[in-house]
């Protein structure tokens, strides 16, 4: 069922964002709105990648010309956007029922890597919050997929136009240090970024419980904003999601092995709005 929202209020916005790449944050941001879509959920993807995976995972037309893609993208909106600018390229989920009528999309183009250029002009970190006023009102979910780096521009938008940022993280050295510095750079600039912004939790990905040192880092994660934002379903490696990354379709049309998956990403998403509720009442 969907979630209901006072007109006034405004859906969650969360990023799913690491330091790391290869981590699952397009296949987390992903899975997370289709399972938010099958509980009847009406949900935007932010590709705030320019990479574009969650435009192309998620079937987002664009135009064929390349010289008509950036202005079809955030590429051609974030440079100077008009308040509520992203309505103009809203793009429904290219998947079948019920995703299509569920999931939009805000398309990404490469040339959005070149936001960063301006990032010295006032207020250039507020553009995506002003490009977002008031389209975001017809959604129960907000999921902005960020590039895989710290400091940057694109990232600086991404948190400052979030109330939550949800971190996938690898069973691995590497992954969690990345997501240390997450925690860490929340902490020294949320001040001038965005004062209210939280880390809703830790999502495993790629987890093999069989493995001593997955468990360890597991409680290494835990130590970096407590037991209780680690994500309880731990998602593992399994070939399916390549098949539905390659074939830009949805796990529960990628044979049992997908469906598992899928209702991994429902349990995921049940846990989150539950985590999203306890925070919103601990602030308050």
């Amino acid at each position: 069922m969907a979630q209901s929202h006072p007109p006034s209020a405004l859906p969650p916005h969360i990023a799913v964002a690491n330091h790391k790449g290869g981590v699952g944050k397009t296949s987390t941001t992903v899975g997370l709105a289709a399972a938010a879509a099958e509980a009847g959920e009406r949900v935007l993807v932010v590709d705030m990648d320019p990479q574009g995976n969650s435009t192309r995972r998620l079937r987002a037309h664009l135009p064929d010309a390349l010289e008509d893609r950036a202005a079809a993208s955030l590429a051609g909106v974030l440079p100077s956007p008009a308040r509520g600018e992203a309505a103009r390229i809203v793009t429904p989920c290219g998947w079948s029922a019920p995703y299509s009528s569920r999931i939009d999309v805000l398309p990404s183009d490469l040339d959005l890597e070149l936001l960063g250029l301006t990032a010295g002009l006032p207020s250039a970190e507020r553009r995506l919050l002003r490009a977002l006023a008031t389209v975001v009102d017809a959604y129960d979910l907000v999921l902005i997929d960020c590039p895989p780096s710290l400091l940057s521009h694109l990232t600086d938008n991404a948190w400052t136009a979030s109330d939550y940022l949800l971190v996938p993280c690898e069973a691995e050295f590497e992954s969690v240090q990345a997501a240390r510095r997450v925690s860490e750079r929340i902490a020294r600039d949320r001040h001038t970024l965005n004062p209210d912004l939280q880390i809703a939790g830790f999502v495993p990905t790629r987890y093999r419980a069989h493995l001593g040192v997955h468990r360890t880092r597991l409680e290494d994660m835990a130590k970096i904003s407590g037991p209780e934002s680690i994500c309880p379903t731990r998602f593992p490696e399994l070939a399916v999601m390549k098949t539905a990354s390659e074939k830009a379709l949805p796990l529960t049309e990628c044979g049992s092995q997908g469906r598992d998956m899928a209702a991994l990403f429902r349990d995921a998403y049940t846990w989150l709005r539950n985590r999203i509720t306890h925070l919103e009442k601990s602030a308050a």
